[in-house]
């Protein structure tokens, strides 16, 4: 049996952060990862056959609330091979009828924007600037606080920003707590700013539920820094990670799949892998993993009792049957926004930025269908966009593009699967397809004339290519009753599993999914408190 002090489980970005700061404090640290390649839901392929020389990121691209967190200071990734390209505006806005709108770090050149639309609306804004940098301002501290005990530093910083920004907190509460639906509709009236902040807003519930509110954190992280897009892609992310780790002292183990955590006298001793070799850890098992894998799949069946094994059979993965949909396109030359460009006559390189594709009223018309099973139309797609070409021409053959298309609602499955095909002989991922292409048709030049090859993805993909439950890209829902004390369910919280030595450690904890490093900071934070006060 091989031994280490400290066994994590998944070499995904919050994996690897963990890995980073336990072997930091000086701890023996072997990361184990079922696949070939590190990165998890932050890896890179080359995975379109007809285009083996494009780059894609099939599940993520821009770590855009990375810099709002304590890894991306900390851990110097710098020195370790990560290379980032500011741009900004990060995320511009491309509305069906060639205007467009960029958000802007600074949201004076936000508001400045949207004074071609109307000068009240612009007004509102700096306001709801000033409102979302509060709320960013005491979520943030939050965010690295220990749910469910008493945790001074950042309870206390909280704090403090909450005494600074006291005059916001009944409407941050209404937000959070409230629709975007309803924040939008309360600030502003012309078309195309609503539709630019529906679609910025937009997450992985309709705009018009509750909680939806909350999805504009992600336009606060936009004003708090700008977007950083890395070099060689989002794989860059978890190769520098594992290259800090490695020159620390720890170690990362692909095509090592954990069959079983071992548990001994009742405490987490070490994981056994499916090729039979056992593996020790004299300290603790980390799961980056999700939960309901880690608890459910990896833990035996006796280490919890029955009703916290029912509630890990519970831990909410498929999002109310609203799935996700990715699209990974490569092309055989460069795509062009020009209509976008000659309107807005300001030498702005749409090239460079992320794109929001949708509307207010085809944002809803496509949550009611996904739920149905029913993919939505061709309109209404909500899309999010990015030729990562345009910043990094590496990724492709020279004068060539990718593009990476992510879909923030489809159906989670759809009647029959996506891969049986129906009376034209085509299959619903075929389907799928076409209608993504022919959306893209309509807002940049050479999509139809220039593609070569693409690839469809949806979160049976997801689950059978990351392994996550559900192929949830965030490992549990993002809802108010998921957060917090109740992520990923109630006595499952706080990092700290009910099993002694277990710990949790990816998106399914506290704060959420997303590429932020938190989970595993806070983790490896937790783990290293609790050897020091066995040893006190």
């Amino acid at each position: 049996m091989d031994n280490v002090d400290v066994i994590v489980i998944g070499a995904g970005h919050n994996g690897l952060v963990a890995a980073n700061y336990i072997a930091d404090a000086g701890r023996r640290v072997l990361v184990v990862e079922a696949n070939p390649e590190i990165g998890g839901f932050t890896a890179s392929q080359r995975a379109i056959p007809a285009a083996p020389d494009h780059l894609t990121h099939p599940y993520s691209f821009d770590p855009f609330f990375w810099d709002s967190f304590p890894p991306a200071t900390e851990l110097g990734l710098d020195r370790y091979g990560l290379r980032r390209v500011r741009v900004d505006p990060g995320l511009v806005y491309l509305d069906p009828d060639d205007a467009s709108l960029a958000f802007w770090e600074d949201p004076r050149e936000t508001a400045r924007e949207i004074e071609r639309y109307s000068k009240v609306d612009a007004a509102s804004y700096l306001e709801f600037a000033r409102l979302l940098r509060a709320f960013s301002d005491i979520a943030l501290a939050y965010f690295v606080a220990n749910p469910v005990r008493f945790d001074v530093r950042p309870l206390a910083r909280t704090a403090r920003h909450a005494l600074r920004h006291r005059k916001y907190l009944r409407d941050i509460a209404a937000l959070a707590t409230g629709t975007a639906a309803e924040a939008i509709a309360d600030r502003f009236t012309h078309p195309v700013v609503r539709n630019a902040l529906h679609a910025a807003a937009g997450s992985t519930i309709p705009n018009s539920a509750d909680g939806s509110g909350a999805g504009f954190l992600w336009l606060a992280n936009q004003h708090r820094h700008s977007h950083q897009h890395p070099l060689g892609g989002i794989q860059s992310l978890p190769n520098a990670l594992a290259k800090r780790l490695t020159s620390h002292g720890g170690r990362v183990e692909v095509n090592a799949p954990v069959a079983e955590i071992l548990v001994r006298d009742g405490r987490a001793v070490g994981v056994k892998l499916r090729d039979g070799r056992e593996i020790a850890a004299t300290e603790a098992v980390v799961a980056s993993c999700d939960p309901k894998t880690a608890l459910g799949k990896l833990l035996p069946e006796s280490a919890l009792p029955a009703k916290l094994r029912s509630r890990v059979d519970n831990i909410a993965v498929r999002n109310g049957g609203y799935g996700q949909m990715k699209v990974d396109l490569a092309f055989s030359g460069r795509l062009s926004l020009d209509r976008y460009a000659k309107r807005r006559g300001d030498g702005l390189d749409l090239r460079r930025p992320m794109h929001v594709l949708a509307t207010e009223d085809g944002i809803e018309r496509a949550f009611a269908r996904s739920a149905a099973g029913l993919l939505p139309h061709s309109d209404d797609f909500s899309m999010w966009n990015v030729i990562p070409t345009g910043v990094d021409p590496s990724q492709a053959p020279a004068g060539q593009d990718n593009f990476y298309c992510y879909l923030a609602v489809a159906p989670y499955e759809v009647e029959g699967g996506w891969d049986t095909a129906d009376s034209a002989g085509l299959t619903m991922r075929q389907r799928a397809g076409d209608a993504v292409v022919a959306k893209l048709g309509r807002f940049y030049d050479g999509v139809e004339t220039l593609e070569i090859g693409r690839r469809v993805l949806t979160n049976t993909d997801f689950e059978a290519l990351v392994g996550a439950s559900g192929g949830n890209i965030t490992h549990v829902d993002m809802t108010l009753s998921r957060g917090g004390p109740r992520r990923p369910a109630r006595g499952l919280a706080g990092y700290r599993s009910p099993v002694p030595g277990l710990y949790l450690g990816g998106s399914g904890s506290h704060p959420s999914g997303g590429i932020t490093g938190a989970p595993g900071y806070m983790v490896a934070r937790e783990l290293l408190r609790d050897r020091r006060k066995q040893h006190k």
